[in-house]
C-alpha cells in the first residue's frame, strides 16, 4: 500500500511544520556605534549565547522542549559580520524585557577614509 506522505510532493512535509523562528532585528547606526535590537520575548538573558570570532557576531538560543504544549520557539541562530570600524573588543549587551540590545562601539581611527594614489 503506498502512502500519501511516501510521494515525492511532500518529501519536505515535516520542515514546512517544524516551528522557525527568526527574532525581529533593527540595526541602527550613529556617528559613535551601531545598535543592534532583537526582539525575544519570553526569553531571558541566560538563555542567550552571544559570541564573536574571525569579524563574525552570533547569537542563539536553544532549548530543548518536551512539553507538548509549549508552543513558543525552540532554537534560532542569527549571524552578522561585524563591521571593520568596530571596536569589537568593547562590544556590550543588554537584555530588558525581551529585547536584546547590542552596542558596537566605532572605532574613529579605522573609519578614517583617504584617497589611495597609484604609481
Amino acid at each position: 500500500m503506498i502512502t500519501l506522505f511516501k510521494d515525492p510532493i511532500f518529501q519536505d512535509f515535516e520542515k514546512v511544520f517544524e516551528p522557525s523562528f527568526s527574532p525581529l532585528t533593527k540595526v541602527i547606526k550613529n556617528e559613535t556605534e551601531y545598535l543592534v535590537l532583537i526582539g525575544a520575548p519570553g526569553l531571558t538573558k541566560e538563555d542567550l549565547k552571544i559570541s564573536t570570532k574571525e569579524g563574525i557576531l552570533k547569537i542563539s538560543f536553544e532549548k530543548d522542549v518536551d512539553d507538548e504544549k509549549f508552543y513558543f520557539v525552540n532554537s534560532f541562530t542569527k549571524s552578522y559580520h561585524i563591521p571593520d570600524d568596530v571596536k569589537e573588543k568593547d562590544i556590550e549587551g543588554k537584555f530588558e524585557n525581551g529585547v536584546l540590545k547590542l552596542t558596537l562601539p566605532i572605532d574613529k581611527k579605522k573609519s578614517i577614509e583617504r584617497t589611495i594614489l597609484l604609481n
